[in-house]
């Protein structure tokens, strides 16, 4: 009967320290990823919040840049080879947009070339990471 009451007992905290944990999430943590297929790259500014966050997968051409820090920043991405465009994430933290190539002209980057990419916080060039990589599928 007492081995039954431990159980019990113990089966009760394990649940109540199990939704604690469940439910805790720090105020400062970072939205995940988004979700849509496996990145190729992903690049933050270089501020220390990493208050903007590209990321890249290069079948069909899919840039989402992310606003990953509540600091009143819109983070920015030029994408281009001879070509390009830019992005505002300026909907606030946790917010993303994207460009792909599905939207023809500049977006519908060119194959087998050295794409570059800078991403940083607006509205000027602060916290700026210049990146590049071979558009190569």
């Amino acid at each position: 009967m007492m081995r039954d009451k431990i159980k019990v007992l113990a089966a009760a905290a394990a649940l109540a320290v199990g939704a604690v944990v469940a439910t805790a999430m720090p105020a400062s943590a970072a939205p995940s990823p988004p979700s849509g297929g496996s990145w190729d790259h992903t690049w933050t500014t270089s501020d220390s919040a990493h208050g903007g966050t590209v990321y890249i997968q290069e079948h069909g051409d899919v840039v989402e840049l992310c606003d990953t820090a509540a600091d009143g920043y819109a983070p920015r991405v030029s994408v281009y080879n001879t070509d390009g465009y830019e992005l505002i994430a300026s909907d606030g933290y946790g917010t993303c947009v994207v460009g792909s190539a599905s939207q023809g002209g500049s977006h519908d980057l060119p194959e087998g070339k050295e794409i570059y990419v800078d991403i940083w916080l607006g509205p000027a060039n602060g916290w700026e990471t210049e990146h590049s990589y071979l558009n190569d599928h």
